[in-house]
């Protein structure tokens, strides 16, 4: 207290230096969550799949040859399912072609899946939400509606489509012959990827089995119950299909873009904490070297009286870290008042390829909050140590002379 000023600015930079670390820590946390949010549940790719052996990479004239037939389907799903922590066992088919109307074609990719089993992956999502909340308009796609497909807003807008237009499938089924189905839009789709917002269309399994005139899936995607499962289970499956014949793929071996992008967040919160570290650091080295000055005399007369070296280190350190421990509870409170400020105006932004404004969100880690409030005490009480042994090296006449 005997310099308040110098005191309140370091104070000031620990508390700073803690929040905006963990602010952007909470924000590298809410990308990670959004990254595996959207191939999970947005774009419904579960935890797991499981594909016939070289089947992803296939782009001959040959695709029912790397098709799953409805009986081994059907073995998948029975096994799998007998696990308790598996959630969903969802078949999928990719079709590929043509969607026309009014004359009009457009190209298409497709996912088909039953309804039920999508929106039971798709209701997990919570990252890259819309302001709203809803991820398409229209009406509802159901398990009794066949007819039905969802196309992107991208796509009804090249195409002209309303909800309500009738349209034509088209696409050669798995023995080479042209196919044409009518099929209604029921939904705008509101994606989260940009480079499927002009060419994606949702189709209920019935329907695009119908188009490929095949019973069978492309992929089996399993929704877990708990994320810490997926290799144990990913283990599993590998036991019961043998990779000589199946491919059996976790959900980040697939999503590239997650382990890059944490990767490169990582480095950038290693800088950034370097960086803050190193300031705080130094304000600390700077306000306790001028304590020591001012103190010269003060420290000759408490070793007269005998206290010994490491007790003056341990007087200066213990101030450094009482400097420490209220500048982390202060940066502790900002971060606080600032992700409660975040997660009651819900702002909006358009993150690097996404077709949409979503919500973002400072998702702050407890275990984080706690190593980061650690550490900058265990720094600063450290940065005490260098002036305080200069100090305490100095003999006691010249201390209780100095001027």
């Amino acid at each position: 207290m005997r310099n308040a000023r110098r005191s309140i600015t370091t104070i000031a930079a620990v508390a700073l230096g803690y929040s905006a670390i963990n602010i952007f820590g909470g924000f590298a946390s809410y990308m990670f969550a959004s990254i595996k949010d959207a191939h999970i549940y947005e774009q419904i790719n579960g935890h797991v799949q499981i594909w016939k052996k070289d089947a992803r990479d296939y782009g001959g004239s040959d695709p029912a040859k790397y098709m799953i037939s409805a009986e081994e389907f059907a073995q998948i799903k029975e096994f799998a399912l007998t696990d308790e922590k598996v959630e969903v066992a969802a078949g999928i088919l990719e079709v590929k072609g043509n969607l026309d109307f009014d004359e009009t074609p457009g190209f298409f990719f497709g996912q088909a899946m039953v309804p039920s089993e999508k929106d039971a992956i798709h209701s997990k999502s919570t990252a890259l939400k819309s302001p709203d909340g809803q991820s398409f308009t229209g009406k509802e796609i159901n398990d009794s509606t066949p007819e039905a497909v969802g196309v992107t807003n991208g796509m009804a807008s090249n195409l002209g489509l309303e909800i309500g237009s009738s349209v034509i499938l088209m696409a050669p089924s798995l023995n080479g012959q042209m196919n044409a189905l009518d099929a209604e839009v029921y939904q705008f789709i509101d994606v989260a990827s940009e480079a499927l917002d002009n060419r994606y269309v949702f189709l209920p399994l019935e329907l695009a089995q119908s188009l490929y005139d095949t019973d069978g899936v492309s992929c089996v995607k399993f929704l877990l119950k708990e994320d810490d499962y997926t290799d144990t289970f990913v283990t599993k499956l590998q036991s019961e299909f043998p990779d000589s014949e199946w491919e059996v793929i976790p959900w980040n071996k697939i999503s590239k873009l997650y382990g890059r992008t944490k990767q490169m967040f990582e480095i950038i919160f290693g800088l950034v904490f370097a960086i803050i570290a190193t300031i705080v650091t130094m304000s600390v080295l700077n306000t306790i070297g001028m304590a020591v000055i001012e103190r010269t005399r003060e420290i000759g007369t408490l070793r007269a009286i005998g206290l010994k070296r490491p007790g003056v280190v341990l007087l200066f350190g213990i101030e450094s870290a009482l400097l420490g421990l209220i500048g982390a509870l202060t940066g502790l409170t900002i971060t606080l008042v600032f992700a409660l400020t975040v997660g009651t105006l819900k702002p909006t932004w358009e993150p690097p390829v996404t077709a949409r404004s979503v919500v973002w969100e400072i998702r702050l880690i407890p275990s984080d909050l706690i190593l980061t409030f650690a550490l900058l005490i265990i720094f600063t009480a450290l940065a005490a140590i260098a002036p305080a042994r200069r100090a305490a090296k100095q003999g006691i006449v010249d201390s209780l002379g100095h001027v």
